[in-house]
């Protein structure tokens, strides 16, 4: 019998779309006791204004005023604030919600994105359709915001230990919580071959040192002015930038990476970063928590140089604490002082590959993927497996 899954997302940023559909792979693996259709919803679509313009409006933010988000994310994360943004957001989404679970008919609805957790489980019931379970899949590191920490959920899944505490805080059952891992694509799990063979097959040199830089799927922010910064720090390395969408710098980069001492590969968007992350030493990157968790996943250290203030300062934190890279965002200089002293140390390079081998759930989507379908068939969460041991926190040594 085939089963239907409604994933609820945003497209606020390309993270929530990518956690969905890295469990939407999953999920097409599971043949029994039952296979899966399924449907990726962005409910924006489906409000009245101005919710209809909540990814441009995103974006637009991110692009010409990140402090004026960084606010609007800070004012909104307490339980009285939050509370007062659904009040006023329902009128906006109910109705039509409800008609969307109505027209589906889902067994089962995921919602990857904090806005939608109280949104999925009203809908539900303005449909009478309680017995369909909800699950929240937390797709942000360390203190998330309010809005994911819905103790109604069915189901909760959190993709570290700090994010599971901070759930038990905020009155979420232990029952309902699972600690599987932030959900990336399975083919990080499949990558097979050393990182020579990887380099050969992607084009890059089999020798020398490679970083790589990126700055998620939209390429944009700080992203030009460190690759130059790199690019013209003389440093005994090959560059690999990734542009994402934005085809403008790709070009420009291209073009300009002619003329500098670095060795500089550019790319645009690409769909082989799970290869790209073992054939290359070290990833410069914001930090987004799907590329964070994809790099724990490889064991590639990181180096985050830029966030979205608000919504990616507790991946900051995450990374620190946890020992998994170095933090360099003031400026371009130090972006080049922490990448001369990472490819200086190349034990401190083992020692957090070590942490990330602790710290980083295996196999985070099928994992997900068959929580969902045990819940779909008997009703209920299965039973909660001991969580792992807690890494130790070599922030300091690393």
């Amino acid at each position: 019998m085939t089963k239907r899954a409604m994933f609820l997302i945003s497209d606020t940023g390309g993270g929530h779309r990518s956690a969905a559909n890295a469990i939407t792979a999953a999920l097409d693996e599971i043949q029994t006791p039952n296979a899966f259709e399924h449907r990726i919803e962005d409910v924006a679509a489906h409000c009245s204004f101005p919710l209809t313009q909540l990814g441009l409006g995103y974006s637009m933010a991110l692009r010409y005023a990140p402090p004026v988000y960084g606010a609007l994310y800070y004012a909104t994360n307490g339980r009285r604030r939050y509370k007062a943004l659904i009040r006023f957001c329902e009128p906006l989404y109910r109705e039509r919600l409800r008609d969307l679970f109505i027209s589906y008919q889902p067994d089962v609805i995921i919602s990857v994105h904090p806005l939608l957790n109280h949104a999925a489980l009203r809908a539900r019931a303005d449909a009478h359709m309680q017995h369909v379970p909800i699950v929240t899949v937390i797709t942000d590191l360390g203190k998330v915001h309010e809005s994911w920490l819905v103790a109604d959920a069915d189901a909760v899944v959190v993709p570290a230990r700090e994010v599971y505490q901070r759930a038990l805080s905020r009155g979420v059952s232990p029952a309902r919580l699972r600690l599987l891992g932030h959900p990336i694509h399975p083919k990080f799990d499949d990558v097979t071959g050393t990182a020579a063979e990887l380099r050969t097959q992607l084009g890059l040199p089999i020798d020398g040192l490679m970083v790589m830089l990126m700055a998620g799927g939209e390429g944009g922010g700080k992203l030009l002015s460190t690759a130059l910064a790199l690019a013209r720090a003389h440093l005994p390395i090959q560059l690999v930038v990734v542009c994402g969408r934005n085809e403008h710098l790709q070009q420009k980069l291209a073009e300009m990476s002619k003329g500098l001492p670095t060795p500089m590969h550019v790319l645009g968007f690409t769909d082989k970063i799970p290869e790209y992350f073992r054939a290359v030493d070290l990833l410069v990157t914001k930090a987004g928590p799907g590329t964070l968790a994809e790099a724990n996943a490889a064991q590639l250290p990181v180096i985050v140089y830029d966030y979205v203030p608000g919504q990616e300062r507790g991946n900051v934190d995450f990374v620190r604490h946890n020992g998994l890279g170095e933090v360099a965002i003031g400026s371009a200089s130090q972006v080049v002082e922490a990448v001369r002293s990472m490819i200086r140390t190349p034990e401190r390079l083992a020692a957090i590959r070590h942490n990330q081998e602790i710290v980083a759930p295996r196999s985070s989507s099928r994992r997900i993927a068959a929580l969902i379908s045990a819940i779909v068939e008997t009703g209920t969460i299965p039973a909660q497996e001991p969580l792992p041991p807690e890494p130790l926190r070599q922030a300091a040594g690393v």
